[in-house]
Order: C-alpha cells, then structure tokens, then sequence
C-alpha cells in the first residue's frame, strides 16, 4: 500500500473512531437530559404533594382504586361514587397492581407517571440515530420532547393512566416503523387497556401499518382495536355503572347523531363552534411545540388526528387546554412525527434546519407554557402551597385516624387519606358534590350516617359548606387541632 492510501486509511480509521467517540457522548447527553427530566418533576411532583399544592382529586381517585384493588376490595371509588372500571376501562392498572404493592403510596403513582413520560425519548432517539443518522439530531429531538408544555404540564396534573399511553404509544410508533411484529402488537394490547378512547390512537397506527409494513397485520389491528372500543363503552362500562358512560354529554349537539345531523344541515353552526373556547389557540400550541416540523411529511403525526378531533369537538374545556391529561400521548406522536419528517428530507441541510426549528419552537414553548426552571411558568410549580405550620397540623391530624375509619375530609387532604374502604371529599356524603352516577349534587347519601370523622378547616367559609357543617357538628366533637384544622369524631350515644 502507498503512503498514500495508508494516509486515507488511516484517516477514514480516525474518522471513524471519532465519529463512534462522538455518537456515544450525544447518546450520554441525550441520557443525561432523561435524567434531568425526570429528577425535575418527580421533584416538583413530591414537593406538591407534600406541601398539599395540587388539587388532588384525580390522584385520589387512583389511589384509592390501585389501594382497594391491591388489598382484593371490589374497586368502588368513594371519592366519587364510581366503580373505577366503570369511569374508565383503564385495566392496565390491575396489571400494575403487584408493583403499587411494593410502594403503595400515592407518591409511587407520581413518580411512575414521571417515568413512564420520559420513556419515549428512548424510541425518539433510536428511531433518530437509525433513520437520520445524526446523534446531534436525535439528542436534539429528545431535547424537543422532553421541553414539551404538553408532556410537563399533564406531568404535574396530579394522576393519570394516559401517562402509560404516551410510553405504548411511542413504543407501538417504534415497532411499527421497525417492522417489529410482536413488540408491535404487545403495544397495541396495552395501549387498548389503558382508556375506552384509546381506539382513537391504535386505529390510525392498524391504518398506517396496513398502508406501509403488511395488510393483514395492519387491517387486525383496526379491526381489533374497534371490536374493543365497542365492548368497553357499549359492554363493559354499562355493565359496571349500571348506565351510561358519564362522558357521553361530552359530545355537542345532542350526540353522535346530532353532531353528524349539525354538520349536515348546519355546517355553519359546528364551524362557530369548533373556533369558540380558544380551540385554534389550542391547536396551533401544538403545532408550535415541534415548530410544526412534522408538516413536511405528516404521516406518522396524523397518528393523533382522531385524538385531536375528539378533543376540538368535546363540549368540556379541560380537554382543548394543555395543563390536562388528554393531550399528554400526543406529545411523542408530533415529536416522532417530526422524527420521520426530518428523515424523509433528502439533503442534510434540510434535516438540520428542520431539526433546528423544531427545538428552537421547544425552547420557546417552554418558556412560554411549560414548566422547565426558565419557564414563565415556573411559578405555579411552587405556589398555593400550605404553610409549614398547617402542614405539620395536617400530618400530626392525619395520624389520628384509625386505620379504614369512614372520613369525610377537606378538599387538598384527601390524596393524603385515601387507604381506606370508604372516604369522601367534604361535603359528601352529607351535601353530595362531583359523586355518582345520575346528578345526585345536594342530596344527603345514605351513608352519611356511617361517617365516623371529619378532617376540616376550623373556620368554614360559604365556599367549604359552612352550612352543611352546622347541620351535622352537633352529632361530632373536636378531638384534635392545630394549624387552623380540626378532626372531628362522631359522637357516641352512651
């Protein structure tokens, strides 16, 4: 061999080896920017909690579920006076039930969700590194995910099962781009236990797997997920709340029916409609978060077009705002779509500017709606908290209830009580509120007579149902105090 072309040799060995050198250090970046994630919520997550600064109601609700299913209780929810399968038919939690009982504290739930939300960074990245071939684009998109207001924002709305279909969901996007049949189907199953809405993600991956990977594969999974969506909302969800989903008022116009009926024959009024509520602002917050990357080749992004769909046309405004739950899974479909985006561009100037703006647009809806450190946001993280004095109070109240005591307590408590077969927000079950089936609001519930504590502030406002306490504190005396609340315990007739 030449000088010469022991020279390139080498060269083109050095090249290499540098460029191995520098795929490992991006995916260490990329590893610690997982790390950081998930430290920064899981501890803003337990400083919530502990300070009693999140509304708790939801995470209640799960907790109390995971703690009754764990403890072999029929899950009836008193927290809201509704079979937990019968809310939603979320029964990738009786798979998680085993583990709840390793940590069986509504702590071990967020912290789980934290998890399970950084998990699809591992797919983004793989898919990235393959298909791109740049570990300085792929550490970038896990940058992109990770800053996105949606994933953070659901992160710290207390506890939610979709946090498990955000990780099948960009696991099931994995396995499909990568011709992975039975991780692929494996995801779906998942995915289809985790919500009786979930037809509206897995539906569109059958569709996309029929067009691009195999027909008979792809075409199963359309069938499968559909023929499942029917037993759980029009099978399994009566069965167990003896009605209707409490969800199906969701839908405008009366319904299906009406809704298909106005677009029919008033397409006008639906148009006024979908534009009402801040739903544009709603829709181009998402396509900001990606910088709306993912339009330069939009197929795996339309993987959440039937989510966004359901969300612009329901009648409830939690759901077209980002702070909640539903649009956590779409946050990995538009970063994995802004993955195969950048992918499908032929020049690597185009990559690299695609990648750029979809990072810079994270950046700067970050900034702007997420809750990262630099966040204007950043605030509501660490604000409504009790002061230590009351936390204190509340912890040393807390401990003096007897194990499965029947309690009514104060609204930010609850999460901190729920192990117990029957506990209730205050004033339920006295004045029922948020509880049962049918609009049972203002009833007094028979159970009401089974109240053995209440754990309440010690001067109630209108706002806490001063009127309803001065109903019943003649049948309750203080026991214990401190911090500006009282426990209360029933009276003992002699």
């Amino acid at each position: 061999m030449t000088s010469a072309g022991r020279a390139r040799g080498n060269l083109r060995d050095w090249t290499l080896r540098t460029w191995r050198s520098v795929s490992q250090k991006k995916s260490k970046v990329a590893t610690l920017l997982i790390v950081l994630y998930v430290g920064w919520f899981i501890y803003l997550s337990l400083k919530q909690y502990y300070g009693y600064g999140e509304p708790p109601f939801d995470l209640a609700i799960f907790d109390q579920g995971m703690w009754l299913i764990s403890h072999f209780h029929e899950p009836f929810v008193t927290i809201m006076g509704r079979n937990l399968f019968g809310d939603h038919t979320s029964f990738v939690l009786l798979l998680f039930a085993p583990f709840y009982r390793l940590v069986p504290e509504p702590q071990g739930l967020l912290v789980l969700q934290t998890l399970l939300l950084a998990g699809p960074a591992v797919p983004i990245y793989l898919l990235a590194r393959k298909y791109i071939k740049s570990s300085v684009i792929a550490t970038s998109l896990v940058a992109t995910y990770l800053l996105n207001p949606l994933l953070q924002r659901g992160n710290l709305d207390q506890f939610h099962p979709e946090a498990f279909q955000v990780f099948f969901i960009s696991l099931a996007i994995y396995a499909a781009i990568e011709r992975r049949s039975a991780l692929l189907v494996v995801m779906v199953v998942l995915s289809l236990l985790v919500k009786e809405d979930a037809v509206l993600l897995v539906l569109p991956v059958g569709l996309w797997v029929a067009a691009r990977r195999g027909r008979r594969l792809g075409m199963s999974i359309v069938a499968g997920s559909v023929l499942w969506a029917m037993v759980a909302n029009w099978l399994i969800i009566p069965w167990l709340l003896g009605a209707t989903s409490i969800y199906a008022s969701r839908i405008p116009f009366g319904g299906v029916w009406g809704l298909f009926g106005t677009l029919l024959h008033r397409p006008g009024q639906l148009w006024s409609y979908l534009i009402s509520q801040g739903r544009p602002f709603y829709l181009w917050q998402l396509g900001c978060s990606v910088g709306f990357a993912f339009l330069f080749a939009p197929e795996i992004a339309l993987i959440g077009v039937l989510v966004v769909a359901e969300i612009l046309i329901s009648n409830d405004p939690y759901m077209h705002q980002i702070l909640y739950q539903y649009s956590m899974p779409l946050a990995p479909v538009l970063v994995l779509g802004t993955t195969y985006a950048i992918a499908k561009q032929p020049r690597g100037w185009r990559r690299d500017a695609l990648a750029t703006v979809a990072l810079g647009a994270a950046i700067t809806s970050c900034a702007l709606w997420g809750i990262a450190p630099y966040s204007s946001n950043a605030e509501t993280a660490t604000s409504g908290w009790l002061s230590s004095r009351s936390i204190d109070a509340l912890n040393y109240l807390e401990r003096g209830l007897p194990p499965n005591a029947v309690v009514s307590a104060w609204y930010p408590v609850i999460s901190h009580i729920d192990h117990r077969v029957q506990v209730y927000v205050w004033p339920t079950p006295f004045y029922a509120s948020n509880w049962g089936v049918t609009n049972d609001t203002g009833a007094r519930l028979p159970v009401s007579g089974h109240v053995q504590y209440l754990l309440l502030p010690l001067v109630m406002s209108e706002s806490n149902h001063s009127d309803v306490f001065k109903q019943i504190s003649g049948g309750y005396r203080l026991v214990r105090s401190g911090g500006g609340f009282g426990l209360f315990e029933e009276k003992v007739s002699p």
